[in-house]
């Protein structure tokens, strides 16, 4: 199967995910939740879920200029709606438009290519930060305060496992890139020995040193990282209030560890290879929704979908309109 019909599968699958759910909710009762919401909160839930955007455009204006690829807070600001609309067409759940989207920044700023892979992987990895710390956070809580059972362990090493590859990682790129370097020249030179073409290995070499000179850039200054994840975390708290209007619209007290725990865990369904973690992220919020209220079944995926009307499918459209004006964006 090619990645092209590979890409339709997955859409497939959203779509029956999104069918199941509204069937099994019961479509009348899922229409009449999503009607009964107050009009007053939902536009205060709008207001605050489309916000995490601009926290992301905090993030890649101020990861591009410290890689010296001088944009606005405009243009930054487009390039990362641009991503959050390819990331939503590509089957990897929220990955997978990176390698253009860099293509992209490169055309819009004239950086190299391997400058702009370098800068918006590290502002993908900064953005992917909160979600182990409040997790982190989330277990401390239920080990010092509350019940400890199966699915807090299970939660636990999840957690413990990510933050170990994770860490590995992160310090591999930005501060032992030579490590890195060198064991993929390593590589490249045992491909060439066996397959020849040494014009083409000595060409990813220095594509290979250039990316990883601008990860040195990006270790070199740990106070940089240091408010860039600090702007991460703000943008989280922006999902949380977010949620807690969506509830009072539903007429649900709003209680600050179910909305917690519900942003928190039904983040990990977006890692689901479906695009955008659509369906996953659905199933998995009402789901969470579920356990920590007695509502309807209909009730939790109403909320589920209204969460997402609100932080996540307008910014698609939005992403759609700025890579149309962004120079390279309708090149794919």
């Amino acid at each position: 199967m090619n990645l092209k019909n590979n890409k339709w599968v997955w859409y497939g699958i959203t779509t029956l995910i999104f069918a199941v759910l509204i069937y099994v909710a019961d479509v009348n009762k899922f229409i009449e939740a999503i009607l009964s919401s107050d009009p007053y909160y939902l536009s205060i839930a709008l207001v605050f879920g489309l916000g995490w955007f601009l926290f992301f455009g905090v993030i890649w204006h101020l990861f591009l200029t410290h890689m010296g690829i001088p944009v606005t807070f405009y243009k930054s600001l487009k390039l990362v709606m641009g991503g959050v609309f390819m990331n939503s067409i590509t089957p990897l759940g929220p990955f997978g438009g990176e390698p253009f989207m860099a293509y992209v920044v490169s055309k819009n700023s004239k950086a190299s290519y391997e400058k702009a892979i370098s800068c918006i992987i590290s502002a993908d990895i900064v953005n992917t930060v909160p979600f182990v710390t409040y997790s982190t956070a989330g277990i401390v809580y239920f080990v010092l305060f509350r019940s400890v059972n199966n699915f807090i362990i299970n939660l636990a090493a999840i957690t413990g496992l990510l933050i170990v590859i994770g860490s590995i990682a992160v310090y591999l790129l930005w501060f032992e890139e030579e490590i890195l370097e060198r064991n993929l020249f390593k590589l490249m030179e045992k491909i060439e020995t066996k397959i020849g073409g040494e014009k083409y290995i000595q060409k990813v070499k220095e594509k290979i040193s250039e990316i990883k000179s601008a990860f040195q850039t990006v270790g070199e200054s740990p106070r940089h990282l240091i408010k860039t994840i600090f702007v991460g975390h703000l943008a989280m708290l922006s999902q949380f209030i977010c949620l807690y209007f969506i509830l009072l619209s539903q007429n649900i007290e709003p209680l600050i560890i179910p909305i917690y725990f519900t942003v928190i865990l039904s983040g990990f369904a977006t890692i689901s290879p479906t695009p955008g973690g659509s369906g996953t992220f659905e199933a998995a919020f009402a789901g969470l929704l579920l356990f920590f209220y007695t509502v309807p079944f209909d009730t939790a995926v109403a909320i589920a979908v209204l969460f997402r009307l609100t932080t996540y499918w307008p910014g698609i459209l939005i992403g759609y309109l700025s890579l149309i004006n962004l120079q390279g964006g309708t090149n794919r």
